[in-house]
């Protein structure tokens, strides 16, 4: 099965073409694909999508998450927002829950609360 991992880079369009040869390189799957867009908005593209969220249980990520799939929602017309949290930041996401968001998700967006 092949799959896509696509960057949605916030990296200035002068700097997109020195990240995109180091993010294409650095994914030497061949089951992976990473594309990084070269100075398109990318989040004008985020309207209709279903977001989901890996919540990493460490003690801010909450409030981050919740600030925005509030943003995501009102201001860029995101379907849906999908949060999930680990037992534990020091543990990976279980195998259920990563399928879960793969099946019902259009983008996954590992969080970080420190």
């Amino acid at each position: 099965m092949s799959k896509l991992i696509q960057l949605f880079n916030p990296t200035p369009a002068w700097m997109a073409p020195a990240l995109a040869s180091e993010h294409t390189q650095a994914c030497d799957d061949s089951s992976l694909l990473a594309s990084v867009s070269q100075g398109e908005n990318q989040v004008s593209r985020l309207a209709g999508m279903v977001v989901g969220f890996i919540d990493n249980a460490k003690p801010n990520f909450r409030f981050l998450v919740d600030d925005l799939s509030s943003i995501l929602t009102a201001h860029y017309r995101v379907a849906q927002v999908h949060i999930r949290q680990k037992r534990a930041a020091s543990l990976a996401a279980p195998d259920a829950m990563l399928q879960e968001l793969l099946a019902s998700c259009d983008l996954v967006i590992a969080g970080s609360g420190d």
